[in-house]
């Protein structure tokens, strides 16, 4: 997956300049981080829950 260096920003007027695409590189950058963090806390949560399924039956 590479680079489209002719991606149009959002009117499609005009290629995105180098600036734009870092700017919206870092932007996306924060939202995975943000999401990789929103998934570990739900994959904790399950295993909270998967433990209080197994100690109700004993």
């Amino acid at each position: 997956m590479g680079l489209n260096r002719f991606q149009k920003d959002s009117e499609g007027s005009r290629p995105k300049t180098r600036t734009e695409l870092e700017a919206e590189n870092r932007a996306l950058q924060a939202k995975v981080t943000a999401l990789e963090a929103q998934l570990e806390d739900t994959q904790l949560a399950l295993c909270d829950v998967y433990e209080a399924m197994l100690g109700g039956e004993g």
